[in-house]
């Protein structure tokens, strides 16, 4: 699976020597893991805009939710327990009732996290062509980690099971809906629009997989792209079982194309996709309990056989499954120099 688009960007312009006191685990994981004097540090950033990764239609307070929401689900796959985050945000001008909502969504679960905001910047967003840009929002947020511990997405070895947490393929499918693509009925719709609005992070599953995973993934590109990250990080290729996938159950409703879309392509879940040791199967499964997050075996990591690490697929019958290309990127249709 080649690098291109976004991350082709991140190895060409902002993959550097290390230098300085402070050195991460390495650019491409979902945090940066770094040793400082107090301890060691899981730090990540993301900035969301309207209209590309919300739709103008959504709700303040659920913006405000999920853009925390996505950065605690990073440090959930690096294991780190929240700690703190900064918040900086560009707004095309004052709207009190649409920052209250929006306060309302990010605190509530700032505060269910114990992650509390600790500064940050304002901005005006700027003006293009006499149209003001759109509310646009970053997050850095921290976490704590054991010493010499945290988890990333190299150390997937041949023969490691590869595991899902919850289930995917729901925020996809609410998305779809709302733009008019895809039809859900009016029973299933309510849940699979809660995973696309608000994401729950599995910060708890993470810091219980840390003496048991061999890499880990949060599911925000889909699952076969962020299983991608992992196979390109660790060297591997991967065969999953398409019948042992968790889906959503609002991809009942699908075609068997458009489940397959969602459930591998689809992206916004938020679950952890993560490798371990088949002899570790146990562990797994007392993670999953004493965390209170459910997790699926759906395959295994295999040798690599090739220049690029293959991801490949079946069903129970053997037949094998062809996934369509996908998974979000921003930059994944753009040339380079354009």
């Amino acid at each position: 699976m080649a690098q291109n688009g976004e991350f082709a960007i991140i190895d060409r312009f902002f993959t550097h020597e290390a230098f300085g006191a402070w050195k991460s685990k390495g650019v491409g994981d979902d945090c940066a893991i770094i040793d400082t004097a107090g301890g060691r540090l899981a730090v990540t950033t993301d900035m969301m805009s309207v209209g590309t990764h919300f739709l103008p239609s959504a709700l303040a307070a659920d913006i405000g939710y999920k853009a925390l929401a996505v950065n605690l689900s990073d440090l959930a796959a690096a294991g780190a327990v929240p700690r703190a985050f900064f918040l900086s945000i560009a707004l095309p001008g004052r709207d009190d009732l649409w920052l209250s909502g929006f306060t309302e969504g990010l605190m509530k679960l700032a505060r269910a996290a114990s992650c509390p905001l600790l500064g940050g910047d304002t901005t005006r967003a700027a003006t293009v062509g006499g149209a003001p840009g759109p509310v646009t929002i970053s997050i850095t947020a921290m976490g704590e980690l054991p010493a010499q511990m945290g988890l990333t997405r190299s150390g997937a070895k041949p023969g490691d099971d590869i595991w899902v947490s919850g289930n995917v393929g729901g925020a996809c499918a609410a998305l779809r809906h709302r733009l008019g693509e895809w039809t859900l009925p009016a029973r299933l719709f309510p849940a699979a629009a809660a995973r696309m609005d608000r994401p729950e992070a599995r910060n708890a599953l993470g810091t219980a997989l840390l003496n048991v995973a061999s890499a880990c993934a949060d599911i925000s590109d889909g699952l076969a792209q962020d299983l991608g990250h992992i196979m390109e990080r660790s060297g591997v290729a991967a065969d999953i079982l398409w019948d042992a996938v968790p889906k959503h159950p609002s991809l009942a409703a699908l075609t068997p194309e458009r489940q397959l879309q969602a459930a591998m392509n689809g992206g916004d879940d938020y679950e952890l996709v993560f490798t371990a040791p088949s002899e570790k199967r146990g562990l797994v499964e007392q993670a999953s309990i004493s965390s209170l997050t459910p997790v699926t075996r759906i395959g295994r990591i295999v040798e690599l056989t090739g220049p690029r690490a293959r991801l490949t697929m079946h069903d129970k019958a053997g037949k094998e499954v062809f996934m369509p290309a996908g998974g979000f990127d921003h930059f994944g249709e753009q040339e380079a120099g354009q």
